[in-house]
């Protein structure tokens, strides 16, 4: 046997016997598992992901729970309200594929440190954990998550918010339901709140191309309806008296109204059946050139500037298109097929936004202030009429601001 052969058949042996030594403290319950230092074990080894039906996320003193409708997701805490199942799909493929970055070696005692107790037993919110729990369709338990606290590295710089090093977070504490053993993982679960805004689908309406459009207070002298005969024309006032002559830049801004109103929360039935919420402050009345005809009736203002909103929306689409005198063979079948395409268009935004019909939606009070005037506010002002604006004591209406009046005869002048 020549000497390679013999250093081969030694290193093979020692080989063997490391595995075996390995097998044995395996099976005597010594090691639990040996894995290299690259590879990463799954803290979920079968997650069902196709058979979750009921998400519920708890927190110390809140919960929600999301849930798969006949159609979508939807949020149990806003009536079963529709959820955006883009976020519900990417938390349920995140979990599916959920990596432990390392174990971490720590004793129950310790769990308030890494925000892993219970929440019906924890004494305060930072050492409770999140809870994930995943049902089925018949309400039988999957699987349940725990996130725990945060975790942060450091980026090796200064805070520029002061008080030392800047940090990011770069993963959380988690374990499982069944198991005492913690994992550090790399995703942060952020999304995992129990906000239902948060969840909730934000599809909402959309007014373009406004005809008219009427605002209703209560008080008459405050009301005015506004219309236009062309989309890119300037409104006039129905209805004016005598003395009122419309400011087109006062009025500019209603060209525009609710053209990418922004929902931030639905209320559900009890909420919106409140006082507070179900005061009308001011009706909307807009007929849009495409024959939409929507009723949007705002409450009041809450201490966070929201507005309640509801809506009632229909139409009247035209069904054929008017051709021209001398369209070719070739515009027509072009331009019938461009109106084909719109009224489809048209047709889905109109059940679209029927589907929002019933429900009280909170929006930012903004959206409403710039298009809330009183009348008045909306027409020439006396100072304008003069010739504008008021300038210096003994300055001529109508001069630029800043006019030298030094030479001119009786302006000034020596």
């Amino acid at each position: 046997m020549g000497t390679k052969t013999l250093i081969r058949l030694v290193i093979a042996l020692a080989v063997t016997g490391g595995v075996a030594a390995i097998l044995h403290f395996t099976n005597s319950g010594g090691v639990s598992e040996v894995e290299s230092s690259t590879s990463k074990k799954k803290v979920f080894g079968d997650f069902p992901l196709n058979d979750v039906a009921t998400v519920h996320i708890q927190r110390k003193d809140s919960g929600l729970t999301l849930a798969k409708g006949a159609a979508t997701w939807e949020v149990t805490e806003r009536d079963n309200y529709p959820a955006d199942a883009e976020p519900i799909i990417k938390l349920l493929r995140g979990i599916w594929a959920l990596e432990a970055v390392q174990p971490v070696t720590i004793g129950r005692a310790q769990f308030g440190r890494l925000s892993l107790v219970d929440p019906a037993a924890a004494t305060d919110e930072e050492e409770a954990a999140t809870i994930l729990t995943f049902k089925d369709a018949s309400g039988e338990d999957l699987a349940t998550l725990w996130l725990g606290k945060v975790y942060e590295k450091s980026e090796n710089r200064p805070n520029p918010m002061g008080g030392g090093t800047a940090m990011s977070d770069a993963g959380r504490y988690v374990k499982t339901g069944d198991s005492n053993a913690v994992f550090l993982v790399a995703q942060t679960f952020t999304e995992a709140t129990t906000d239902a805004s948060d969840w909730i689908d934000k599809s909402f309406f959309k007014v373009a191309r406004i005809k008219t459009i009427e605002m209703i207070t209560g008080e008459k002298e405050n009301d005015w309806k506004l219309t236009r005969d062309d989309p890119d024309g300037d409104f006039t006032l129905v209805a004016a008296k005598e003395d009122e002559v419309l400011d087109q830049a006062k009025v500019t801004n209603m060209k525009g109204a609710f053209s990418n109103p922004a929902m931030e929360d639905v209320l559900s039935t009890a909420d919106a059946s409140s006082d507070e919420n179900k005061a009308v402050e001011v009706t909307f009345k807009i007929s849009t050139f495409d024959g939409f005809n929507y009723h949007i009736t705002t409450g009041e203002k809450n201490e966070i500037n929201q507005v309640p909103v509801s809506i009632k929306v229909s139409a009247k689409l035209n069904e054929k298109r008017e051709a021209g005198e001398d369209e070719s063979d070739e515009d027509k079948e072009r331009l019938d097929k461009e109106f084909q395409d719109n009224q489809t268009e048209l047709k889905t935004k109109l059940a679209n936004e029927k589907k929002l019909e019933g429900n009280t939606y909170l929006v930012r009070s903004y959206l409403i202030d710039n298009i809330s005037k009183p009348r008045s506010d909306l027409m020439v002002s006396e100072d304008a009429d003069a010739g504008g604006a008021p300038g210096a004591p003994g300055t001529p209406q109508g001069l630029p601001p800043g006019l030298n009046l030094q030479g001119i005869p009786g302006l000034g002048g020596q």
